[in-house]
């Protein structure tokens, strides 16, 4: 068997998919490298990883994508760790700072924002700093830990998994296993062996990672068991087609396009 190369968001939400790599039985069987989506997006452009957990924008943005059927980072309400801050109401949002380390985030608010609401800020994309994002816009998006662990005090604070599930009362796709040629049937096994490993170790993931991420492991383990979804399945795939929709009615993406699933969706 092939021993991968595979690329991964820095996240507690990743941490199930990867451990087995790392920790566990398949330490021979992939090397893992880190880096944010936005990073991860490029890695693939250049051929250096045979998959890498990227955002679900950027594969269905990406002509000839491949994703894995194995697993995915998704939601199916509140998600806690990709949210909205904001100094003003809603309604009332007229600039906005995205998240640079994002690609699928930025674009769900902007959708949400324009036909839920009716509005279209005029955006700067800033690194993810709350501080810094709200002294110069009404609002801004942040991602990951440091979205999770944000100071909401004194802002108005929208959860955009819950936001999504309100809207289309469907799963949000945040970021799959995504890949060319390199993402083989045998990989996505791989894949597979990998989160089955994750979700057999929460607790164990939780407690090691509580202290990188500086939060109580209670809290890490209750996201992992209860916010976030690993599952791909069918109606997961309706959500991103959805996500993919909206897209285009925004110009966000060229055309309203899929990426190839490897290995067969589970039944929702």
């Amino acid at each position: 068997m092939n021993r991968y190369r595979l690329g991964c968001v820095p996240y507690l939400n990743a941490r199930p998919l990867v451990d087995f790599f790392e920790t566990g039985g398949g330490v021979d069987l992939a090397e893992v490298v880190y880096a944010p989506p936005s990073a991860l997006a490029e890695m693939l452009d250049r051929d250096e990883v045979d998959a890498a957990l990227a955002s679900s924008f950027y594969s269905l943005s990406s002509p000839n994508a491949r994703v894995a059927s194995a697993a995915a980072i998704s939601s199916q309400g509140d998600v806690q760790s990709v949210r909205l801050f904001s100094r003003v109401q809603i309604p009332q949002i007229r600039s906005l700072a995205l998240d640079r380390s994002s690609l699928t985030s930025n674009s769900l608010v902007l959708a949400w924002l324009s036909e839920v609401h009716g509005i279209h800020p005029a955006t700067d994309v800033e690194d993810p700093d709350i501080s810094r994002m709200l002294e110069r816009h009404d609002a801004c998006v942040l991602i990951g830990d440091v979205g999770m662990n944000a100071d909401e005090t004194g802002k108005a604070v929208v959860d955009l998994g819950r936001a999504w599930a309100e809207w289309k009362q469907l799963p949000f796709v945040w970021a799959m296993w995504t890949g060319r040629e390199g993402l083989t049937e045998e990989l996505n096994d791989c894949l597979r062996l990998a989160i089955e490993f994750g979700l057999a170790n929460l607790r164990d993931i939780a407690e090691r990672e509580s202290s990188r991420t500086n939060q109580d492991v209670e809290r890490a383990y209750s996201y992992l068991k209860n916010s976030i979804d690993f599952t791909f399945s069918s109606q997961h795939l309706v959500g991103l087609r959805e996500f993919s929709k909206e897209c285009a009615k925004l110009d966000l993406l060229d055309e309203d396009r899929m990426p190839t699933v490897v290995g067969a969706a589970v039944p929702a």
